[in-house]
């Protein structure tokens, strides 16, 4: 055995040196059992922590799918909201295998999110790593997050962040997913990139910025994106922008002016999905001629500015007799109804979901249900309110056996969305329980009568008008509940609450308090009424 070999330093070479050949094998026996030893000792580790003795490939998948982007729930498809919940450092400090294996995993370094910071020192660290980060993914296709920390929006814009955007521009060929903001003369530079692969851009102003007018003179163009079909603008003015519109099949449009809105949808015929938020008035003109959306499926429109004004004049401007699927969000004051109604008349399309998010709802309730009346191929509502108004006569409208003592707004022996099958409400509860509860039993009552005598027929709007679809879901959350009537109502009813969820599958029922904290419907059951004020203790 060499005596250096052991690379145990100076004094442990010249013992062996020194050692007697025939006391060799008893050393060589020695280290044998010794490492023995050792091997059972790692075993033991492994065995309390098994990811050490996981093979290099198991854990790279599983960095992988640690650093995947999450998104949002309600919105699973949106590549601008989502997040990452852990980095490839991060995982890189587990152990010195662990960090070996993430360093030569490209799959790992080609989702980039990056908050920049304007600090000098912070911001040349940031572009040092990277640098290093994308020098590590390969060759793969890059999706790019790039946001900014700052409080106000003038630093970037005296200081643009052109090294990064440089940076990331000599591997444009690569971009598959990029957000950015984008500022000064980084705007030029898109032009000159060659962009195979980018399928989704998302681009907007630095901070909440109040920089219209810089928008407006900003001018950027995009002429060869092949791949380019999501896009995604805050804040911009149409006249500086160009791009391949007709390519899109999704497109978002945030804070802009819903002239310029329309003036870009007109130039994408081929959209499928379309989103419209927050949408302003240049207080011009207020006619635009209608435009042809034929592959329209997916609507969402909100307003916050003018509420429903905006809404009414955007929907009554588009024809969609593809569209299936509508969100609408507003304010308070006026309704979008009348809007809705054009659009759905106009296009004679079959909605079949339609999602309402109001913060008041105020006197709305008679449009609602001629609205929900016009709508027969409707098969999933969502009602979302924070407050104000009442939801009592739409949901005794909503039954198909509506006693005639209650106001009527359409004929008795209309039914209101026959196809109906899934139905959620999320708002105060500004109306009786017993509409409710009679409205939810009589549609899985009636369904099931049907299936029975009717053989599953097809409901439709001639003929009879008690034919009903068998429901599927049913969820009601009331929130910010009060102290007081409320509570003694729910107490009133809670047996017939829990009797409704089990006779019936899909019924669910939730109870938040003023401070958001859940009410149990069997604490409900077993509570005197005049104990109520101990019980609802926040």
């Amino acid at each position: 055995m060499p005596a250096m070999a052991c690379n145990c330093g100076l004094t442990l070479a010249e013992l062996l040196s020194d050692w007697p050949p025939e006391k060799l094998p008893e050393l060589d026996s020695v280290i044998a059992r010794l490492s023995l030893k050792s091997r059972d000792l790692r075993e033991q580790i492994n065995a309390r922590t098994p990811f050490l003795s996981l093979p290099a490939e198991i854990i790279s998948e599983i960095s992988i799918m640690a650093c995947e982007p999450v998104y949002e729930a309600s919105d699973p498809d949106n590549f601008i909201k989502s997040r990452q919940l852990t980095t490839p450092l991060m995982l890189g400090k587990i152990c010195r295998l662990w960090r070996h294996i993430v360093l030569d995993s490209p799959r790992l370094w080609n989702v980039i999110f990056l908050e920049l910071r304007s600090k000098p020192e912070v911001y040349k660290t940031q572009l040092e790593l990277l640098e290093s980060w994308l020098s590590r993914s390969g060759d793969l296709l890059l999706s790019i997050h790039l946001n900014e920390l700052e409080g106000e929006s003038a630093g970037w814009v005296e200081s643009p962040p052109v090294e990064v955007f440089d940076l990331l521009a000599g591997y444009s060929h690569r971009w598959l997913h990029v957000s950015t903001f984008l500022i000064g003369p980084c705007w030029e530079g898109l032009e000159k990139l060659p962009l195979p692969s980018l399928t989704t851009l998302a681009v907007r102003p630095p901070g909440n910025a109040d920089w219209a007018t810089a928008l407006t003179e900003a001018i950027w163009r995009i002429s060869c994106a092949p791949s380019l079909r999501n896009a995604y603008f805050v804040m911009f003015d149409k006249v500086g922008m160009e791009l391949p519109m007709h390519q899109l099949t999704q497109i978002t449009m945030k804070s802009c002016i819903w002239q310029d809105c329309l003036s870009l949808l007109a130039s994408a015929p081929n959209v499928e999905h379309c989103t419209l938020l927050d949408l302003r008035s240049d207080f011009g003109d207020d006619h635009h001629a209608v435009i042809a959306l034929p592959y329209l499926s997916s609507l969402t429109a909100g307003s916050w500015q003018m509420g429903a004004l905006l809404l009414g004049r955007v929907l009554g401007c588009i024809m969609t007799p593809a569209l299936s699927r509508m969100q609408v969000i507003w304010g308070a004051n006026l309704n979008p109804f009348p809007g809705i109604v054009t659009l759905l008349s106009r296009s004679s399309c079959s909605l079949r979901e339609l999602s309402l998010n109001v913060t008041h709802f105020w006197k709305s309730e008679q449009a609602l249900i001629a609205t929900l009346a016009y709508m027969e191929s409707l098969e999933k509502l969502e009602l979302n309110c924070k407050w104000g108004g009442t939801f009592e006569p739409v949901f005794y409208h909503l039954n198909p056996a509506r006693p005639q003592y209650t106001p009527q707004y359409l004929p008795p022996g209309r039914v209101v969305l026959p196809n109906l099958r899934c139905f959620r409400y999320r708002g105060p509860m500004s109306f009786e329980v017993h509409h409710l509860i009679k409205m939810i039993d009589m549609r899985y009552r009636m369904s099931i009568d049907r299936e029975k005598n009717l053989q599953l027929e097809p409901v439709r709007r001639e003929g009879n008008h008690d034919r009903i679809a068998r429901p599927e879901s049913f969820n009601i959350e009331i929130s910010k509940m009060k102290r007081g009537r409320c509570y003694t109502t729910l107490c009133d009813y809670a047996d017939t609450l829990e009797r409704l969820m089990e006779e019936h599958d899909g019924i669910t029922f939730s109870f938040l308090d003023e401070m958001d904290d859940n009410i149990s419907l069997r604490s409900l059951m077993d509570t005197d009424v005049e104990s109520l004020g101990e019980v609802f203790v926040t």
